[in-house]
């Protein structure tokens, strides 16, 4: 017994010592958010500020600033606060991120080993299709990506993959915001064009880019999906055109979508039936 008591005050001490430099208006900040986290909960100023024992002119500089930075929006109708789905994204994000990586560097490993051609994992953030991870056999060709980079995504086989699961009203948001530049002869860049590119992707599983980016450079895609049947990144396997023409490309799409298929059941992604 006099152990438990010995490293529960040791807890406590350190506890303490810390407390000092804690920043109240962040807690503040958090528990307001813990406060309007019932489901489907809007909640008036004058109600939060009850809730926290706090005047309401501070409660509603709060609110603005969670508002600014995305956390919580105010509904049109009624005025009424409530909590937007970006903690719901934060959080998400990580295990995401955390799963994905732990399944996919494995099999980007293996991709880049049979085949000799440079391998990414694509997702897109913000309208922008970002490289997290690359794997290139030198010399290579490849030069345009680099882990981390952003690029548009209609000019690249995996940023390709990503617009096309998009719903029709994320699609043409990105269009209308990113729009669709040229960068070389054979980029992509009418719209309606691109929306039947789309329907191909779809039915396919597999997107393609003939130096639509970067000249003499093709590569093939194929889409990662999660638990709920959401495409969440893409692997794609890109190289010289001179190594890699069409027929080529098809033969190497076909084991990609086999592959990424794997990755995606390891996530909990379960094929519905009869496909």
């Amino acid at each position: 017994m006099g152990k438990v008591n010995i490293n529960t005050t040791e807890k406590k001490d350190k506890g303490d010592r810390k407390s000092k430099y804690l920043i109240k208006s962040v807690i503040k900040a958090f528990q307001i958010m813990e406060t309007m986290s019932k489901p489907n909960e809007e909640i008036r100023i004058k109600d939060l500020a009850a809730a926290m024992d706090m005047e309401q002119s501070t409660i509603h500089r709060f609110l603005l600033t969670l508002e600014h930075l995305g956390y919580v929006e105010q509904t049109e109708k009624n005025g009424k606060y409530r909590l937007s789905l970006k903690l719901f994204e934060v959080g998400s994000s990580l295990i995401h991120s955390l799963d994905l990586h732990s399944q996919t560097s494995p099999v980007l490993h293996e991709l880049n080993k049979r085949f000799g051609e440079t391998v990414h994992l694509v997702v897109l953030d913000k309208g922008e299709a970002v490289f997290v991870n690359k794997l290139a056999t030198f010399p290579t060709l490849v030069t345009y990506s680099y882990i981390g980079k952003r690029c548009h995504a209609h000019c690249i086989a995996s940023g390709k993959v990503l617009l096309a699961h998009l719903t029709p009203g994320e699609f043409e948001n990105i269009i209308r915001e990113k729009g669709l530049p040229q960068f070389t002869a054979n980029t992509l860049t009418d719209v309606e064009e691109l929306k039947k590119h789309m329907v191909e992707i779809r039915k396919e599983g597999l997107a393609y880019d003939f130096g639509e980016l970067e000249p003499l450079v093709n590569c093939v895609a194929a889409p990662v999906k999660n638990h709920a049947g959401q495409v969440i990144a893409a692997v794609s396997v890109s190289g010289p055109a001179s190594r890699l023409d069409l027929e080529k490309l098809k033969k190497i799409g076909s084991e990609v979508k086999e592959t990424v298929d794997t990755i995606s059941q390891k996530l909990g992604y379960s094929q519905p039936w009869g496909h």
